[in-house]
C-alpha cells in the first residue's frame, strides 16, 4: 500500500477523511503482527471499541500486575496519534466480566453514547447449570431496586416501581449437567445476566453464588460477543462483534 508516494510498512497507519491510497496485491515473504498492546475492534473520531478479558480491570489501578484496560488504551492511542488521549468507558464491567467494551473519545458525546449503549441489543454466550425445557424461549422477571439503585429483589409479576428484565435465549448444546445458551438482552444493570439466570433456576457456571458445582472456576462463563447500537454522532447503526472463544462455540 502506498500513501503520497511512500510505502506503508506497518498496520497502524491512520487515514484521514479525503486521503487516497494505492494498493497492489502481492505475496508477502513475511508478515508483521500488529503492534497494538490492546485489541481494538472498532475506532473512529468519536468512539473506540475494545475487548476485555476476564481478570482484567476496566479502570483504576492494576490488579495482580494486570494493567487496567482504560489505561492500556490511553497509552496505545497516545503513542499512535502522538498526542495525549483519554478515553472513558460507557459500559460498566466487573473484574470477572469479559467481552466487548465501548469507550468515548469525546466528552461532548459521552452522555449520548451511554444512552445509546444502554438501549443497545447485546448478545452473550453463557454456560449455565441445568437445561431449559424449550430450545428457544424467554426468561422474564421484574427487578426491584433500592434507593441507591442496587437490586433489592425479584418478582414474577409486575408491581409498582419494578422494571421488566427480559432475556431471550436459544439452547446451543448440552454437556452433562450444563448447557450453553445464546442470550439476547437489553441490560439494565451490571451482573444482570448472572443474577437473573440464578433467579430463574439456571445459575451461571463459575458464578461465585453458584453452589451446585464444587469446582472452583476462576470466572463466570459469560461472554458478550456482539453489540448492536446507534452511533452517537448520527443515524448509522454499529454492529460490533468479536470472535467467540472455543469454549463458547456452539459446535
Amino acid at each position: 500500500m502506498h500513501y503520497k508516494g511512500a510505502t506503508v510498512k506497518h498496520p497502524e497507519f491512520v487515514l484521514q477523511k479525503g486521503d487516497t491510497i494505492e494498493y497492489t496485491k502481492y505475496e508477502a515473504k513475511r508478515t508483521f503482527r500488529e503492534r497494538s498492546s490492546v485489541p481494538v475492534l472498532f475506532e473512529d473520531g468519536d468512539i473506540v471499541v475494545s475487548f476485555k478479558s476476564a481478570g482484567t480491570p476496566l479502570t483504576g489501578k492494576n490488579v495482580q500486575n494486570v494493567r487496567a484496560l482504560n489505561n492500556s488504551l490511553n497509552a496505545h492511542l497516545t503513542k499512535l496519534y502522538k498526542h495525549s488521549v483519554a478515553v472513558v468507558s460507557v459500559n460498566g464491567m466487573r473484574l470477572e466480566d469479559s467481552g466487548i467494551c465501548v469507550f468515548s473519545k469525546r466528552d461532548d458525546i459521552k452522555k449520548t453514547l451511554k444512552e445509546n449503549y444502554d438501549k443497545a441489543k447485546k448478545f452473550f454466550r453463557v454456560w449455565v447449570c441445568g437445561k431449559p425445557q424449550q430450545e428457544n424461549g424467554i426468561f422474564e422477571s421484574y427487578a426491584l431496586f433500592n434507593d441507591r439503585g442496587f437490586l433489592k429483589d425479584w418478582s414474577e409479576e409486575h408491581v409498582p416501581e419494578a422494571q421488566k428484565c427480559t432475556l431471550r435465549y436459544s439452547l446451543l448444546r448440552t454437556e452433562g449437567e450444563v448447557s450453553l445458551l445464546e442470550i439476547e438482552a437489553n441490560q439494565l444493570f451490571e451482573n444482570q445476566i448472572c443474577m437473573q439466570l440464578m433467579h430463574c433456576g439456571f445459575p451461571v457456571l463459575g458464578d461465585k453464588k453458584n453452589t451446585r458445582f464444587k469446582v472452583d472456576y476462576p470466572f463466570p462463563y459469560v461472554f458478550n460477543y456482539k453489540v448492536k447500537m446507534q452511533h452517537p454522532a448520527g443515524m448509522k447503526m454499529l454492529n460490533l462483534t468479536t470472535s467467540v472463544p472455543a469454549i463458547f462455540d456452539k459446535e
